[in-house]
């Protein structure tokens, strides 16, 4: 059993909970591992995803992510949201905080992590038209040899509009393999089903190519892909992560 302490947080999490229902966060393509910045460790993730939309200019949406170890396994973090199309308009899209928290150690002879990551947004009716939302992420991932997999079964929960208060199912899902210690390829996938008691009146699905590079004080993660049944099909994303302190907290 978890320590008190510990209990006390991921109650928190839960608490915060996610968006409106999308295959993905426009403005954060990613699949979450189980880890979380060391503690006193502070690090910014730059996300740049371009999507190109029918019948409406294409939008590049860049988003700065800092977070911070609050201990071991607890990490907090935000994120600032911005996006500029092709008529030059740039405009602020919206702020959210999120706090993960990790299981102490992983298990399964060092093979499976788990955590969990909860947010709370407040978004401009411009990018999302309920405002308000919350995101519970469950987080598993596995590591044999050099095949890596990582699943999210989100939760999102409205907190407006018509399906406010009734849980939609996001999962989100990556299968990469490590060529080097540094370098891994692989796909990720996300879907959109709708809300957990009318699971199918929505179903979106989304998949990226993905290249991933991890150097002593920084990360990569560049990705293309597609989108069926909305209308940003074709998605390309670079993330750039820094953590300064990271090779001398090792």
């Amino acid at each position: 059993m978890l320590p008190l302490h510990m209990r006390r947080w991921f109650v928190l999490v839960a608490m915060l909970g996610a968006r409106v229902a999308h295959a993905q966060d426009p403005f954060e393509i990613q699949v979450y591992d189980a880890e979380t910045a060391a503690r006193g460790e502070p690090g910014i993730e730059i996300h740049l995803n371009q999507h190109r939309i029918d019948a409406a200019p294409d939008q590049t949406h860049m988003t700065f992510e800092p977070h911070y170890g609050l201990t071991s396994w607890a990490e907090l973090g935000g994120y600032l949201q911005t996006s500029l199309d092709t008529t030059g308009d740039l405009a602020y899209a919206g702020v959210k905080l999120r706090l993960k928290l990790r299981w102490p150690r992983r298990l399964a002879n060092d093979r499976i992590g788990l955590a969990i990551n909860g947010e709370l947004a407040t978004i401009p009716a411009r990018f999302e038209i309920n405002r308000w939302g919350s995101e519970v992420r469950p987080i598993i991932d596995l590591a044999i040899g050099r095949l890596y997999v990582a699943a999210n079964p989100i939760i999102a929960i409205d907190l407006r509009g018509d399906v406010a208060g009734h849980p939609l199912i996001e999962p989100a899902l990556k299968v990469a393999i490590h060529a080097t210690d540094a370098v891994s390829l692989g796909v990720e996938t996300y879907g959109a089903f709708g809300p957990i008691d009318d699971l199918g009146s929505e179903h979106v699905t989304s998949a990226l190519a993905v290249l991933d590079v991890i150097g002593s004080w920084w990360d990569l993660d560049l990705g293309a892909g597609y989108s069926w049944s909305t209308p940003d099909h074709t998605m390309i994303k670079l993330i750039v992560g820094i953590h300064p302190r990271r090779r001398e907290l090792k």
